[in-house]
């Protein structure tokens, strides 16, 4: 072989070898682009322009679309936009998914309502628009197949336009209970029968649910509570937080959330000028794509970029003891936690353990050695079973001794 065609082909694979380097370098971009941005709501997740007669009524379905992938085994599901609750007590339209059992049924369905936690304040951040809307449901495929319907809220402001309502109890507990409320008026055989579960935030949404189910949705029957890490203690998580680059994210999310809703929380005055930037983007970004935290750099602490104590300003205190799940709970509660959890602390389930067992409520805590935040893969087939004993009618007991 002559110099020249040696030459000629040791540069054709030079040009080869840099068509897959950048072959590589854009599928890497793309991925990277992909795990950083949430879907975009379609426009299914935008409301009309007013709530329709026809579903005036809290719970009611305003629209419906079958969703015929990514199913739990065994099941049929659904998108739903429904009827619920705004924070200024005016009706909203909210999105969630629902699943069934495909199987048909002599007897009513019970209702397994899922709380999710938190994933951030932005309609892009919800769960129910996205192509695996039921893997965010731990151990579906075992609800499903013990029969239940299973139906999970977006809250406002996650799917539908806005800022969700981070945190507040009675925004939470409708979204929750109109949702139970919008399952059985799909084809699913749902009876008025329903258990409610959630995690971390969501536990603080379930222990909300259970406080309001008899008093708003008297229609139906909540036969029992669980929660897995649940926000509690709303103080001590937000007090935990300030020290730390991951609790950061927590606070901005309250703080963003009723600083938007709530004309008493000025976010201009609680947060430096310097690190409103960075403030803004930890509110605007969504831990359903947690790389896209890598975009802004290293997180603050809250004591970072906080001009004030927080725990001396009249409205955020308000606020916190607003929504803080205090009230009796009057059907039987399983509370589950991580002993390692770092973001919420496990002292805050034991001290409500403690309150709610000195007042005689049917309560049990499980604590789960080694597990972070939080402990709902870990505690869920327990949890189903649970459920499945309180459905059945099994006696139960607290766990107030031990």
């Amino acid at each position: 072989m002559s110099a020249s065609i040696r030459q000629f082909v040791r540069k054709r694979w030079w040009v080869v070898l840099l068509l897959v380097l950048l072959i590589i370098i854009s599928g890497a971009a793309i991925w990277f682009w992909g795990a950083v941005t949430p879907p975009t709501p379609t426009a299914f997740y935008t409301p009309p322009a007013a709530i329709p007669q026809s579903a005036a009524a809290p719970g009611s379905i305003i629209r419906s679309e079958a969703i015929t992938a990514g199913l739990p085994v065994g099941a049929v599901g659904w998108r739903i936009m429904y009827t619920s609750v705004g924070v200024d007590g005016e009706p909203i339209a909210v999105t969630g998914v629902v699943a069934a059992p495909s199987a048909p049924s002599d007897a009513p369905r019970p209702i397994f309502a899922f709380a999710q936690g938190t994933i951030g304040n932005m309609p892009a951040c919800g769960i129910s628009h996205t192509t695996q809307p039921f893997n965010a449901i731990p151990e579906i495929d075992t609800m499903i197949s013990a029969g239940y319907v299973v139906v999970a809220t977006d809250y406002p402001g996650r799917g539908t336009p806005g800022v969700h309502p981070y945190l507040i109890g009675e925004v939470a507990a409708t979204s929750v209970l109109n949702s139970v409320r919008a399952a059985r008026q799909l084809d699913t055989n749902a009876g008025d029968r329903f258990v409610v579960w959630g995690r971390s935030q969501g536990g603080h949404s379930a222990l909300w649910t259970a406080q309001r189910a008899a008093d708003y949705a008297p229609e139906l029957t909540l036969v029992a509570a669980g929660a897995s890490a649940p926000a509690i203690d709303l103080e001590g998580i937000l007090r935990f937080s300030m020290t730390t680059r991951t609790g950061a994210i927590v606070s901005t999310y309250a703080l963003a959330a009723w600083g938007y809703h709530y004309d008493g929380v000025d976010v201009d005055a609680l947060v430096r000028p310097e690190r409103r930037e960075q403030f803004d983007g930890i509110a605007r970004t969504c831990a359903t794509t947690p790389l896209a935290f890598l975009l802004l750099g290293e997180l603050p602490t809250p004591n970072d970029y906080l001009t004030q104590d927080v725990f001396e300003n009249e409205a955020v205190m308000a606020l916190i003891e607003q929504n803080t799940p205090v009230d009796p709970i009057t059907v039987p509660l399983l509370i589950a936690h991580g002993t390692a959890d770092s973001l919420i602390p496990l002292a805050g389930s034991e001290a409500e353990f403690a309150r709610r067992c000195e007042l005689g409520e049917d309560v049990q805590l499980v604590r789960y050695p080694g597990i972070e935040h939080d402990a709902a893969d870990a505690s869920a087939l327990l949890t189903i079973g649970w459920f499945n004993d309180r459905l059945a009618g099994r006696a139960t007991g607290s766990n107030c001794a031990g």
